[in-house]
């Protein structure tokens, strides 16, 4: 066969095969995600500007937790590891595409012959070598479901990284908040002992002088002692907050730099951040979260299953082309002398036997896009339930600071009223000092309701899918 002939029948067969995957029919389904019907607004979202999302924790004005976030989203693990999953889709969908493509190899063999009859020892050896080139055609839709499966595959993976990257915007601001809340009802429960023990003083030594009944001061030493209790909750929380924020950072707790240490430890109010507005109108809503659009990548990789599964019930084209090249290399050369052969040879399947297996995979594949789809809207309620709880908490949380901060107030002025009529003589020093504990316990509720306010910002911030700039994040 003539090599120039036999190049010429194997493109034409390539190209041939090749305008039957492009025409052949699609078995992609009909159905996509499709989201259940929306709120129109917010229903406990204030009425005003949608707020930033990008870097949202910036509105805290606090330069620490900047630079703590700042570490997470570069060292911390749960990022590096949803960054490097994105490599590793990428990557496997370079190898789907590339299984629908020709590949191409080199393929050597050697023949050797002896007569050993004769009393002539003639030896013949005849080597064989060329590029063979094989290529299951992607007929009806295959090399479609390839692509789309492979362009899915990545879609999911970067939602997976841009949620890390919310996630763990929020969990270190969280963990933030926790530390300066615990630090202040540290500080604030000391203060509160103090004032309390030094009541329980007056009344043991007033009882010991049969001035005060013995039940008052052993319930004073009671409370001292139970106020005094309460230290270790806030210890316990600082301790877990700080090592929460190592964590997330990818840093060994106790290992932080003494910078970050003495940032730390640095005595500062409880962050707060007020939200005048939802961040995003429910509308817009959906497109943010990263869960959601996960979510619609799994249907994308469900659907593309199908369509594969599908087109395994119809015929497949194998196209082998190889151009090899014969001589000889021990004994009588060949007739002719070096020999070079192109040959072409299309393998056409039809599965005949195995239609109950194939049928049943399709089956198996339909049903799993058809869960995804359904999946698909229940992560889309599930986003939409979040985000209306964390606007109730938001709205709630600031009713309850704004009272806990008036409270604190009336009870500073009360306080400062109490230590004028002990100074004039008017008041008692257990009325003052009880004036002191009122005082602090409005400051504890106040811290409290602090960290409830900040914790449902973050919520709110996570529930909307905020977070960094996620294209200048993930390559």
């Amino acid at each position: 066969m003539n090599p120039s002939a036999g190049l010429r029948a194997l493109r034409t067969g390539v190209a041939s095969t090749a305008m039957l995957a492009l025409c052949g029919c699609v078995l992609f389904p009909r159905e996509h995600a499709t989201a259940p019907p929306m709120p129109s607004t917010w229903v406990d979202a204030p009425v005003a500007a949608e707020a930033p999302l990008t870097d949202w924790w910036k509105q805290f004005n606090d330069p620490t937790l900047d630079q703590l976030i700042a570490e997470g989203l570069q060292n911390g693990p749960t990022v590096q590891i949803a960054a490097l999953r994105v490599r590793e889709a990428r990557a496997q969908n370079q190898a789907t595409i590339g299984q629908t493509l020709p590949s191409i190899s080199a393929v050597a063999s050697g023949n050797y012959s002896r007569n050993v009859d004769s009393a002539v020892h003639d030896e013949q050896m005849v080597g064989a070598y060329g590029p063979q080139v094989s290529w299951e055609a992607p007929l009806f839709g295959r090399f479609e479901a390839a692509l789309v499966g492979a362009r899915a595959n990545t879609l999911s993976a970067r939602a997976d990284a841009r949620g890390a990257q919310v996630a763990l915007a929020a969990d270190i601001a969280q963990a933030y908040v926790n530390l300066r809340a615990a630090q202040n009802t540290h500080a604030a429960l000391e203060e509160l002992y103090q004032s309390a023990n030094q009541l329980a003083d007056i009344l043991d030594t007033s009882a010991r002088a049969g001035i005060a009944a013995p039940a008052d001061a052993a319930n004073a030493r009671r409370l001292a002692e139970s106020t005094h209790a309460r230290v270790a909750d806030a210890v316990i929380a600082e301790r877990g907050a700080e090592n929460a924020l190592a964590v997330l950072r990818g840093i060994t707790p106790g290992a932080e730099s003494e910078q970050v240490r003495a940032a730390l430890a640095a005595q500062r109010e409880t962050p707060t951040l007020l939200l005048s507005g939802a961040p995003a109108a429910p509308a817009d809503f959906i497109r943010l979260r990263p869960d959601v659009a996960r979510a619609e990548a799994q249907t994308l990789l469900a659907a593309a299953a199908l369509a594969d599964a599908r087109a395994s019930m119809l015929p497949q084209i194998n196209l082998i082309g190889a151009i090899t090249t014969t001589q000889n290399v021990i004994g009588t050369p060949l007739v002719g002398g070096t020999q070079t052969v192109a040959t072409a040879r299309p393998l056409i399947t039809l599965p005949l036997f195995d239609w109950g297996a194939l049928r049943a995979q399709s089956r198996q594949r339909n049903a799993q896009f058809q869960e995804s789809l359904i999946q698909y809207r229940q992560t889309v309620t599930q986003a939409v339930a979040e985000a209306s709880n964390a606007l109730v908490s938001l709205d709630q949380g600031r009713m309850r600071l704004n009272s806990s901060r008036a409270a604190e107030q009336a009870a500073t002025i009360s306080d400062n009223g109490a230590r004028a009529a002990y100074q004039a003589g008017l008041q008692s020093l257990t009325d003052r000092l009880t004036a002191d504990q009122q005082l602090i316990d409005a400051r504890l509720a106040r811290i409290s309701a602090e960290q409830a306010q900040a914790s449902a910002a973050i919520a709110t911030y996570r529930a909307f899918g905020g977070g960094p700039d996620f294209n200048a994040s993930v390559h």
